[in-house]
Formats: structure tokens, C-alpha cells, sequence
């Protein structure tokens, strides 16, 4: 790899990955990786599913790129699909090729719809890479830091009139855009009564919601959204990821007052590979393939038997001070007193016995993504060689 500016944050540990297959990677020598981070989650049906596959192929002998003057039928078909996963009677739908491209859409969308100069998101969220989404500059954003909530005696009954909250310039709000778990890579779950409160104040103040779903959606959490965990009703949805199960598609779905909003406005947004029917075709077959293999209630039980598998382990070693999870996105962070150099020779181990995880760069977090398929015996070796390395290395025990 030494014609690649490798730039990711993450250390390059296995250059000759030549296949993949389900939830399993091969080198040249045949080895073998279990794949607990679906790539970078983005292939929650497991890698080279045969059904997108298919799709893909189909599609590109047919048409893989149009212009700005003609649609492939694909495009309307795969966004009925989308809309209709979250009730968006006579919504709209627009494709894109990445999951910073739809939040960005949906925030600018938001700005010209609410006329409003903020836009509230959690203090954690991580929303974009780039531009208003990826700076959260203030005089655009206001940033909720919600730690305090974590250990408020109200937590299940939010107060709209707690200090925290009425410091927010509702007034002055536009739209709250809500990441649903990630929280940044570390898997944390805001409270369902102040996700609720935040929405609500937005809304009584005239503005909108706005979901980021590019890592928490397509099942990732047990249910199709991560928002549904929440019981509230967004305008905007914005994914990515394992929408197009590897292939880079994404989508941002409008509700019909939001689309109704901008098409009079009217709001201008063009780019090489919008509505691309390559990347809908392999969006379509990852709806149809979730569906017809009931792969998000598979998934949801998965995620049950890991995090069970998890407390044990915890239990076990003290070094494991924390594991959150909901479906299949979890996170282990172990004691600050593990130095980060043993946390990366684990990760590094976990690696070469097998065992793709995600460090977090810096942190002594790994994460865990594995795709909907999984299947217990590989949960249980799993659990048996973390286990293992963690009671070979004097530095966790």
C-alpha cells in the first residue's frame, strides 16, 4: 500500500484481503476473519450477498449512470420502497453516494425550510465530515451537552423547565437533528424522555426533525430506525451505509410537507451521482432482502444473545468497565487504567486470531457491527478468544 495515503485515523493491519463472503474476509493465504465490523457497517446482509449482488449485475448491464434530464424507473421504485418503511405518504426521496452528503442535505434542507438561524444537535453526534453538518460551528449550531441528563432524578419524565433546557433559544431553532445511538463511534443512548422533550420544544417553536440513520438505520439497532426506539416522528431521514450493503448509495427521505416546502421554494441541489440507478438497485434489493429473510428480528435476537454473552464477560474482568448496546451496534470500553498500547496489542491480536473489531483511535473502546446474519457459534468463539486474550495480558487482570 504504498501508492495510498492511508488516512483514516485507523492503523492498516491487513493489506491482502482478496474476498469476502457473508460474515467472513480471505486473504491471499487463505486465512480466514470473522467480520464484526460489516466493513465500516455498511454491510449488514453480510459481504457478496448473492440477492444485490444479482441486482448489481442486472443493473449494470442495463444503465448505471444517468443525467439531469433523465431517471431510470429504478430511482421512483426503490424510493416508494424507502418511503414507505417510514410512513411518508406522498413524500420524496433524493439518492446520493455518501452518508455526509444526505445529513448535509437534510441540515441545508432544514436551513431552508425553518428560515431560522440554529439548528440543536446533542454535544456527541457525529454528523458529517464536511461542511455545515461537519464543522457545527456556532453561530450555526447549538451543541446539547446531555451528561447531566445521564444522572437526573427525572430521567424517565423530563422537565422542560430544568435549567439545561431552558437555556436552549428555542426561538432561534430551525430543526433538531438527532443521531439515534452512535454518539460518535461510542454507542450511547440519550434518554428516551429528553429525546422526546427536545422534539417537542422544536416542534411547539415551529421547527423540524431531522434523523441521521446512516449508522443506526437498515436494522442496525434491532428495529429498522434507531428513531423508533424513541417513539417520535421525524420530517427528515438521512442514510447511508448499509443501505446499499457496500455499495456506496445513500438517501435522504423527505416527509410531504418538507418535500411540498422546497419544491415551491424552490431549492436547488445537483451533483455528478445524484439518483445514480446503480447505487437504487442495490438499495432496493437490501429492503427486499431484509424483508424476505426477516433479517432485522434475526438481527435484534443476535444482539440479545451477544450482550448477554458481554455481562458475563464483564463479570468476569474487572478490566471491562462498560459495554452498551442496542441490536447489533455495541461498544466494550475497558478501565482507563489499561494502557492504550495494550488495548491496541489486543485489538492487534483479536486481528490475527481471527477477529476484525473496531478500535476507536485513542480510546480504549472497541466496537462491534457485525453483520444481521451472524450466527451464534461465531458470537460463542468469539467471546472464547477475547476471553482468552484478556486473561493472557497481567495488564487487564
Amino acid at each position: 500500500m504504498d501508492h495510498i495515503l492511508w488516512c483514516t485515523g485507523h492503523k492498516l493491519i491487513l493489506s491482502d484481503i482478496i474476498k469476502a463472503e457473508g460474515c467472513f474476509l480471505y486473504d491471499s493465504q487463505d486465512r480466514k476473519f470473522l467480520d464484526l465490523e460489516s466493513g465500516v457497517w455498511c454491510s449488514p446482509l453480510g459481504h457478496s450477498h448473492p440477492q444485490v449482488n444479482k441486482a448489481l449485475k442486472a443493473q449494470i448491464d442495463k444503465i448505471i449512470h444517468t443525467g439531469f434530464c433523465y431517471a431510470d424507473p429504478v430511482i421512483d421504485a426503490t424510493a416508494q420502497a424507502i418511503l414507505a418503511l417510514l410512513d411518508f405518504t406522498d413524500g420524496k426521496c433524493i439518492f446520493l453516494s455518501s452518508g455526509s452528503e444526505a445529513v448535509e442535505f437534510g441540515v441545508q434542507a432544514l436551513r431552508a425550510v425553518s428560515g431560522k438561524p440554529l439548528l440543536l444537535t446533542l454535544s456527541d453526534s457525529f454528523l458529517g465530515s464536511y461542511g455545515s453538518a461537519g464543522k457545527k460551528q456556532k453561530d450555526e449550531w447549538f451543541l446539547f451537552d446531555w451528561t447531566p441528563c445521564t444522572v437526573c432524578p427525572k430521567m424517565s419524565a423530563c422537565d422542560p423547565q430544568c435549567n439545561h433546557l431552558t437555556a436552549i433559544s428555542f426561538d432561534k431553532i430551525g430543526g433538531f437533528v438527532f443521531e439515534p445511538g452512535s454518539a460518535s463511534g461510542l454507542v450511547r443512548f440519550p434518554p428516551q424522555a429528553l429525546i422526546r422533550t427536545l422534539t417537542d420544544q422544536v416542534r411547539r417553536h415551529g421547527g423540524f426533525v431531522h434523523i441521521n440513520e446512516v449508522t443506526t438505520g437498515i436494522g442496525r439497532t434491532g428495529k429498522w430506525f434507531g428513531y423508533q426506539h424513541y417513539g417520535i416522528c421525524p420530517d427528515i431521514v438521512s442514510l447511508g451505509k448499509g443501505l446499499g450493503n457496500g455499495y456506496p448509495v445513500s438517501a435522504i427521505a423527505l416527509s410531504s410537507k418538507i418535500s411540498d416546502c422546497l419544491e415551491r421554494r424552490p431549492f436547488h441541489y445537483s451533483q455528478s451521482h445524484q439518483n445514480d440507478p446503480l447505487g437504487c438497485a442495490a438499495a432496493e434489493a437490501v429492503i427486499s432482502a431484509l424483508h424476505k429473510d426477516n433479517l432485522i428480528e434475526k438481527g435484534a435476537q443476535a444482539g440479545v444473545y451477544l450482550l448477554d454473552q458481554l455481562l458475563q464477560l464483564k463479570t468476569a474482568y474487572s478490566a471491562i468497565e462498560d459495554f452498551r448496546g442496542r441490536g447489533l451496534m455495541i461498544a466494550i470500553e475497558f478501565s482507563q487504567p489499561v494502557e492504550h498500547a495494550s488495548m491496541q496489542a489486543l485489538h492487534e491480536q483479536l486481528i490475527q486470531n481471527g477477529y476484525i473489531v473496531a478500535k476507536r483511535p485513542g480510546l480504549n473502546v472497541l466496537r462491534l457491527d457485525p453483520p444481521l446474519i451472524i450466527e451464534k457459534k461465531n458470537i460463542d468463539a468469539f467471546i472464547d478468544t477475547l476471553s482468552l486474550l484478556i486473561k493472557s495480558c497481567t495488564d487487564f487482570m
